[in-house]
């Protein structure tokens, strides 16, 4: 899978070159649509700026991650309703970018941790259903349901490592299981699934 590049900022496009020099990126520095279809893009949120939605419609159909100098929650939730899938610190460390682009080849979506909660925290207050949660948990074992609800409020394998008295290789254990009996992929998506 090709790896497309794109920023207006001289020293952003240098630093992700010199991260991600493996992968033998292409650069831009303006936004582009022509690039192979299988293509991932990292883009800055400066080049979307005052885009046509027509435009951001094209852009998102592919594999994209938007970059911003200056992340916040909302800038992300509006780009990933249009379908971006990622959104980072465009300054992120280079393991964080190395796994946004592994997510995006694999078809998933990539947030900051930070970001996951917060998004899992919103969605919780926004629908605190307990009997719709407890109805899609029937299929799992009761040891999976105390994780499941743990997980869908944002607690970390550590806090629920503690909170269970089990082990964190455990609790990993249990949230694999978790996600492959409700067919989901992650803990976003069982956050959406419980509360929502």
């Amino acid at each position: 899978m090709k790896l497309y590049l794109m920023s207006d900022e001289i020293m952003l496009r240098g630093r992700w070159i010199s991260a991600l020099s493996d992968l033998k990126p292409v650069t831009f520095s303006e936004m582009t649509l022509d690039i192979d279809a299988d293509g991932i893009i990292l883009i800055s949120d400066t080049l979307l700026f005052n885009k046509q939605d027509e435009t951001l419609k094209k852009l998102f159909k592919y594999r994209v991650m938007v970059f911003s100098m200056d992340p916040n929650f909302l800038e992300a939730q509006n780009f990933l309703q249009m379908g971006a899938m990622g959104y980072g610190n465009a300054m992120m460390h280079e393991s964080h970018l190395h796994s946004a682009y592994q997510a995006l080849e694999e078809g998933k979506v990539w947030l900051h941790p930070d970001f996951i909660t917060l998004m899992i925290t919103q969605i919780r207050d926004q629908n605190n259903s307990k009997e719709k949660s407890l109805l899609t948990l029937n299929i799992l074992s009761s040891r999976e349901r105390e994780v499941a609800l743990l997980l869908g409020k944002g607690a970390s394998h550590q806090e629920i490592s503690d909170n269970l008295d089990i082990t964190v290789r455990t609790v990993k254990a249990h949230a694999t299981s978790i996600y492959q009996k409700l067919n989901i992929k992650d803990r976003l998506a069982l956050s959406l699934l419980l509360h929502t």
